[in-house]
């Protein structure tokens, strides 16, 4: 069996509408199909795929207050609740995860050319396998939408997918991760901000290791993590990456239209020059717009946390670029966790802009 990659990432929201605005106003997603509209639905929900280059979500809300959508968000907010996978063989891949310990939730299924099932994820979480997809792109069940001009912006793919669980079950997550989808541990690290200590691991694998799954959680009895758990009603997706190969480009043009970034002190950048060797000018940008920088045996990495878009201001998103950069900016999770902290002090700067 073998995975390709992440197909897509599904997210179970309460508004429908106004999830679609983040991901098309906001980050500049084209809404290429949907289910059917709820007058002909039978199945209590109405879903929309949404594409940015080979980047996929699908944003899905009830119909009915009895669907098990209404039931999941009732419970956790809006959360990731999928996220699907390309697979070569949907019935091994099964077959692999029911030996690897995962529940089956939907046996395989054939729809035109488009196979696919379910099991059982950690937490929140649940897998789709995917094959046959064919050029357009489209899911069992789905319709195109009327073609429109899709709107210009500079993500590429899903970099990776940060999953964060409760305290003390980080060596279960992992082992279960590598008996049902064959993921190995590429890092390891903890971070102590404060009083706060947040333990994390890499996981990756996949044909090329197309699929991240970037494992936190808190040793710690308050703190961010720990607000996420508790609004997320369990664990589940923290934060979704997205590559970009111009994130300087994309952070302006984003917050243009409207979306929010973490702030990063002034006094971060202060060093940046001669860690990295950039010019001042080139550190003056990455400090007006908030971008972290960072640098491995491989190349430069440069990234930015945005606020959470959602009602329960959970999840949030992540813009990474990286300059042949392969880890994951170790230097800047600290950074990250300290802007978190500000985010929860309510001191969130405007978009694009800084903390002096």
């Amino acid at each position: 069996m073998e995975i390709y990659g992440i197909d897509h990432l599904e997210f179970f929201v309460s508004d429908l509408e106004r999830s679609l605005e983040v991901f098309r106003d906001g980050y500049g997603f084209h809404a290429v199909a949907a289910t059917s509209p709820p007058e002909d639905d039978l199945t209590g929900r109405r879903s929309v795929l949404l594409r940015h280059d080979g980047a996929r979500v699908v944003v899905t809300a009830a119909t009915r207050p009895d669907s098990e959508v209404a039931v999941f968000v009732a419970e956790h907010g809006d959360c990731v609740r999928d996220i699907a996978l390309r697979v070569d063989d949907v019935a091994a891949a099964c077959e692999a995860a029911a030996v690897g310990g995962a529940a089956l939730v939907a046996a395989p299924s054939t729809c035109g050319d488009i196979t696919s099932a379910t099991v059982a994820g950690v937490e929140t979480l649940r897998h789709t396998f995917l094959s046959g997809i064919g050029a357009d792109g489209l899911l069992p069940g789905f319709h195109p939408l009327p073609e429109g001009p899709p709107t210009a912006g500079p993500i590429r793919e899903i970099d990776h997918v940060a999953i964060c669980l409760p305290g003390g079950t980080l060596t279960r997550t992992e082992a279960f991760y590598r008996d049902v989808l064959g993921l190995r541990r590429t890092f390891v690290e903890t971070i102590e901000v404060g009083d706060q200590v947040m333990e994390s691991l890499v996981l990756q694998g996949g044909t090329g290791d197309t699929v991240t799954f970037t494992l936190v959680a808190p040793d710690c009895a308050e703190g961010q993590l720990v607000d996420f758990l508790r609004a997320c009603g369990g664990g589940g997706v923290q934060h979704v990456a997205f590559r970009s190969d111009d994130i300087v480009g994309a952070v302006r043009t984003m917050a243009a239209r409207g979306v929010q970034f973490l702030s990063t002190p002034a006094t971060y950048y202060d060093e940046l020059p001669a860690r990295l060797g950039y010019s001042a000018q080139d550190a003056a940008v990455l400090a007006d717009l908030g971008i972290l920088g960072d640098r491995d045996h491989w190349g430069d990495l440069l990234q930015i946390f945005t606020a959470s878009p959602f009602a329960n201001r959970a999840v949030f998103f992540e813009l990474i670029e990286r300059r042949d950069a392969r880890t994951f900016g170790s230097a800047n999770i600290r950074a990250l966790y300290e802007a978190a902290e500000r985010l929860r002090a309510n001191e969130l700067v405007p978009a694009g802009g800084r903390t002096e």
